[in-house]
């Protein structure tokens, strides 16, 4: 099924892919912010969170949000309800175009990863595209065309995703997720220093680390700390927690989830969401 609506500038208009294509990062013209968001049982996972950090970034863009968080709730839902989704992935931006401030709220049925990928995990390509640390590197900006070249030029190498470094060659992100390896037991991620996100998710699994005893450590790290891993996965709130067993081409350790990962992503689920998006059996 496919969206039929589309929320634009406070009107429910029809959806066409076109218009979607139109409205996505990185090709929306104009200074702004976004949050992607996953919704389950009709209800948008950790939404007060992506609303709290979409008010940051219109703070530090200077811009005012059109709404109140309570309206941006009520149009949500709204957008979700006239395209009947209950399992959905939902985009709201907003953005300043000229001296006026638009919004969008675009969604999409959201049909998840299955069991065997959760198992099999992830490709990832490490691209010369650089990160550049900016001042908003730390904020969902709508400035997001590295992302996006990022991500088609690793889908072009039968990859699912790319690792993207900084000018000093450290591992910062990847085009939609955050990363996470571990070595001997000790938990690492890219230091928001190093101008990664501090993406809702990552904090998440670093609570849950927390929970489970695991050391954790946000570190300027290079390409072959990812390399030499023992092993490795990424984050964002649409795939929740999720293996990255090959990087450049090479098996990470032995190209399977490893035991923290597995730990992780159960702690996730259990006390982060009872219906976070994960296999329906043990990875």
């Amino acid at each position: 099924m496919k969206a039929r609506s589309i929320f634009l500038d406070g009107k429910m208009v029809k959806a066409s892919t076109a218009l979607m294509d139109s409205l996505a990062p990185g090709v929306v013209e104009g200074q702004g912010v976004f949050e992607t968001m996953r919704v389950a049982r009709g209800k948008v996972a950790d939404l007060d969170e992506h609303l709290a950090r979409l008010s940051r970034g219109l703070r530090l863009l200077k811009m005012r949000a059109p709404y109140s968080k309570d309206k941006l709730a009520r149009c949500l839902s709204r957008t979700l309800a006239a395209n009947g989704l209950r399992r959905a992935r939902i985009r709201l931006a907003v953005w300043k175009e000229g001296r006026r401030v638009r919004i969008s709220i675009v969604c999409r049925p959201l049909s998840g990863y299955t069991d065997r990928q959760y198992k099999k995990g992830l490709k990832a390509v490490v691209l010369e595209i650089k990160r550049r640390k900016t001042r908003f590197a730390h904020i969902k900006s709508l400035d997001y065309g590295v992302f996006r070249r990022a991500f088609l030029e690793a889908k072009r190498a039968g990859c699912d995703e790319a690792v993207l470094l900084n000018s000093r060659r450290e591992i910062v992100e990847g085009s939609r997720t955050n990363i996470f390896f571990v070595k001997r037991g000790i938990l690492y991620t890219p230091a928001v220093k190093c101008g990664a996100l501090n993406g809702i998710t990552r904090r998440q699994v670093i609570r849950c680390a927390r929970k489970e005893k695991i050391p954790c450590r946000a570190v300027a790290a290079g390409i072959r700390k990812l390399l030499g891993a023992d092993e490795a996965f990424v984050t964002n709130s649409l795939i929740g927690v999720m293996p990255l067993t090959v990087v450049a081409g090479r098996p990470v350790a032995s190209g399977r989830a490893g035991p923290v990962t597995r730990k992780l992503l159960r702690a996730y689920c259990t006390n982060a969401h009872s219906s976070c998006p994960a296999p329906r059996k043990s990875v």
